[in-house]
């Protein structure tokens, strides 16, 4: 029988037993703060989406705290008056879907009659119907409690969120303003061997994050616009603003976003009168728009903004749909095909003939293509490849 070396065995177990302790403790601590990392995050959101704007007045000649504070003071000023003719287009289409809410529910009164009585007529005895009759309205009744009593922590998160959203506008605007201050200070304080480790994140949270939200928030843009002309094709043009702005807000949501943009127009369709076949209509456009959304704009915006083709976008967004995110799905196709180009790259051009213009000429795109890609390719490997083909070629002769 082998000899068991127990200490390496405890050794083992210890590390392993440290690891979760320090993996708990962790996910503890940075529970603790994710409201303030949450803030943070989208005050950084807000920075990449103001910032260009900023750069190009900065370039005028106007200070960058002027700038960013005309740029908030413009988009302040454009939301405003966009919320003000919204408003009451808004108020007018709440107004006519609670009257639709109202006529339901008295009408639900002779609903429930007919169905009472349609399933007496299928000899379902009447003690049954009114237990689960009872049953049902105990549960409404403590939902309704449950609503009452939650009213003032519904207004406590209301205010919270208010406060949230002006903090963030203020983060952003000191991320905008003294954006580079921040950045000189952080790279000071970075250790020298971390330092192109350090630039290569950056230029990449420059390039790809920035990029990546915009062209999320174009794609909501459009996913709402098109809401929009459903409801007026289908007859709920009543209520095609209202869901239009709906749309908007949840396609910002990962992956249930496109799915709740469409319960709103699905349910007006079916509590307004004669609501079949509109609904399946609707149903129908719905489902052609989360086809078209998946397979065409996604790829087409978000893909195009991070750098990908359209066929690796397509092929990350359905990654997203399985088990990772989609902004991280979308860095992992983009980063396994830069991998894939610069291998590919490197093995054609050890094929080539040692002398060819067109080996050192590949020879010379890989060097750029290592530098602006950021992929390490090994050239003492290039070259020993290039050796081996030089041999095999001179056996051959």
């Amino acid at each position: 029988m082998d000899h068991v070396n127990w200490a390496r065995t405890r050794d083992i177990l210890l590390c392993i037993i440290c690891i979760g302790i320090i993996c708990w403790a962790t996910f503890a601590v940075f529970g603790l703060f994710v409201n303030a990392i949450t803030i943070l995050i989208l005050g950084l959101a807000v920075a990449f989406l103001i910032s260009p704007l900023v750069d190009i007045i900065e370039k005028s000649g106007l200070p960058r705290a002027l700038a960013a504070l005309l740029v908030y003071i413009i988009v302040l000023a454009l939301l405003g008056a966009l919320g003000y003719l919204l408003i009451f287009s808004l108020i007018q289409q709440a107004v006519d879907f609670s009257d639709t809410i109202n006529k339901f529910a008295e009408a639900l009164p002779t609903t429930f009659g007919n169905f009472i009585a349609f399933l007496q007529k299928q000899g379902i005895p009447s003690e049954n119907i009114h237990v689960t009759l009872s049953q049902i309205q105990g549960y409404a009744t403590q939902f309704a409690q449950s609503l009452a009593t939650n009213a003032l922590n519904f207004l406590f998160i209301l205010t919270n969120a208010f406060l949230n959203i002006l903090l963030v506008l203020v983060l952003s605007f000191y991320f905008t303003v003294d954006g580079q201050r921040i950045r000189g200070s952080l790279l000071a304080v970075t250790p020298k061997r971390f330092l192109r480790n350090a630039l290569l994140f950056e230029d990449a949270l420059n390039r790809v994050v920035g990029n990546y939200i915009r062209g999320q928030l174009t794609l909501a843009l459009l996913v709402g616009i098109c809401t929009s002309l459903i409801c007026i094709t289908t007859g709920l043009s009543k209520y095609a603003l209202i869901c239009g702005v709906l749309a908007f807000l949840f396609e910002t949501i990962p992956m249930v976003g496109p799915a709740l943009a469409s319960i709103a127009p699905m349910l007006l369709s079916l509590l307004l009168p004669d609501p079949f076949p509109r609904t399946f209509v609707v149903i129908g456009l719905f489902i052609l728009l989360q086809a078209l959304e998946s397979n065409i704009l996604g790829p087409r915006i978000v893909g195009h903004a991070v750098g990908l083709h359209p066929v690796a976008a397509i092929l990350a967004l359905q990654l997203s749909g399985l088990s990772l995110p989609a902004f991280t799905a979308l860095h992992v196709v983009k980063a396994l095909t830069r991998y894939w180009r610069a291998n590919g790259r490197a093995g054609h051009c050890a094929a080539l003939p040692p002398r060819s213009r067109v080996a050192a000429d590949l020879c010379r795109r890989i060097g750029h293509q290592r530098r602006t890609d950021h992929f390490t390719i090994s050239q003492g490997r290039l070259l020993s490849l290039m050796r081996m083909q030089i041999k095999l070629t001179q056996n051959k002769r």
